[in-house]
């Protein structure tokens, strides 16, 4: 029998009424935990969807998942929301072997990663010694680096290129470096700060994955059907004052709006907050002009038959392709992305090649994707078996730490105020991936209750 989602707790004394700009996963996390205090809430959303980058589109029985991808079995905040919110049955393990192309060998890795690095053919014999030391320092730092707070981990400010240098060597760069922050950020590593491969050791590669039949797109979908959300709302301004947050804003019918919350969550990307949140602390303002985002963009291509290949991921390095780039094969990674004995693959590109391609046309975008896999010859016959293609955009896509920003971010942290009726929401303040924004939201859900319920007792 599915779970059901525990009932609300009784309304809060004043009966608050919160606001919350934004239906990608960090605003619909901090919506239902604030819900589920007592409080009423409504959330506004400027498209006609929910989820963000967590969104799922349906093509002629393929589900093609246009942003977030994979979601490791670390993911505990998110594992604990699906619960609460009676999502338990819609999710269940899925593919968790990727693999990393060397001299036209695909070399194959699970749940037993460091074992298999050491007996794989990858990698050097010196280059596997010199692997011990990085999963040394991973080690170290594993209870300080996660998906809530960055600014535990100032020694990882260093630079990728400099780690390299100082404890790895050039084939560790080449062979997993290199591909890890393509793959998992689409930018290249000269412009990360470690912060980003540690995470990746830590808590993607040589764990376990999960996923839902019905595309990323079930657990914000899931969640907006048990809160009030209101499409096609375009927020303006949110401003502080004695009352409480008033909130200005335009609805689906172009009526305009100025209402005062008890508080408001600001859940929307990074570059955008600035401009709806004039009193921002400047040192946040200040991190937030300097935040750089990876601009994804991948073709998918529903196939008549399914490739031999059982890799979920493929690692494609700059060293042997051009740029880099990486490719998943959809129906291994999750169930329900392709009919029954067909097969559903997509290939992603690295920053730099998706701006170069970013306003093509979808022909011309389709068309240098089958060059691309052509060339790599991993897939002999493929374009004989499509019967499907689409062209996914993501701009903004994920938050880059560049070396320094962990210091940046501190700074901006230390200058939010915790007593604010203005609570900011986002995977900025960590790792971008969909569990940080979801933890961010659930942070602030806790902050601002706290704030209003101080406010509550002050008042009385």
């Amino acid at each position: 029998m599915k779970d059901r989602p525990a009932a609300p707790t009784a309304p809060s004394p004043a009966g608050q009424r919160i606001l919350v700009v934004g239906a990608g996963i960090g605003g619909l996390s901090a919506a239902f935990r604030l819900q589920r205090a007592g409080y009423a809430v409504t959330v506004l959303e400027s498209t006609d969807h929910v989820g963000g980058r967590m969104w799922t589109e349906e093509m002629g029985g393929y589900r093609i998942d246009t942003g977030a991808a994979l979601l490791p079995d670390s993911y505990s905040e998110m594992r604990r929301l699906i619960r609460d919110a009676g999502l338990t049955d819609d999710v269940q393990p899925s593919g968790d072997i990727y693999g990393f192309l060397r001299d036209g060998t695909v070399h194959r890795f699970g749940k037993r990663l460091p074992l298999r690095l050491l007996t794989s053919g990858l990698l050097s014999t010196g280059s596997k010694v010199r692997l011990l030391r990085l999963a040394a320092d991973a080690h170290r730092l594993k209870d300080r680096i996660g998906f809530r707070d960055l600014t535990l981990v100032p020694e990882a400010d260093e630079s990728c290129t400099a780690y390299a240098d100082r404890r790895l060597n050039q084939e560790l760069f080449d062979y997993l470096i290199e591909p890890l922050s393509t793959n998992y950020y689409f930018a290249p590593p000269e412009e990360l700060s470690m912060t980003h491969v540690y995470l990746a050791a830590t808590a993607a590669l040589g764990t376990g994955y999960f996923n839902s039949p019905k595309g990323m797109v079930f657990l914000p979908r899931g969640l907006a059907e048990r809160l009030d959300v209101r499409h096609h709302s375009t927020v303006h301004s949110v401003e502080e004052g004695d009352d409480g947050v008033v909130v200005r804003y335009t609805d689906h019918q172009g009526g305009e709006h100025r209402e005062t919350a008890a508080g408001c969550v600001i859940a929307v990307p990074g570059p955008k907050v600035s401009g709806l949140w004039p009193g921002m602390p400047a040192a946040m303002r200040s991190y937030l002009s300097r935040l750089r985002y990876s601009t994804c963009l991948h073709v998918s291509f529903g196939l008549s038959e399914r490739p031999a290949e059982p890799s979920t991921w493929i690692f494609v390095p700059r060293r042997e392709y051009p740029g880099g780039l990486g490719l998943c094969l959809d129906h291994n990674r999750a169930p329900g992305r392709a009919p029954r004995g067909k097969g559903l693959l997509t290939l992603y590109w690295p920053t730099h090649l998706s701006e170069d391609l970013y306003d093509a046309s979808d022909e011309d975008v389709t068309a240098h994707a089958l060059r691309d896999l052509e060339r790599l010859g991993l897939f002999p016959g493929l374009s004989r078996r499509i019967e499907m293609t689409r062209v996914s955009r993501c701009r903004p896509c994920v938050p880059l730490t560049h070396p320094g920003s962990i210091a940046e971010l501190t700074e901006a942290v230390r200058s939010l105020d915790r007593t604010s009726r203005i609570v900011p929401v986002g995977d900025y303040f960590s790792f971008g991936s969909t569990n940080a924004a979801l933890a961010s939201g659930e942070q602030a859900a806790t902050q601002l209750a706290v704030t209003l319920t101080g406010a509550d007792r002050a008042r009385s």
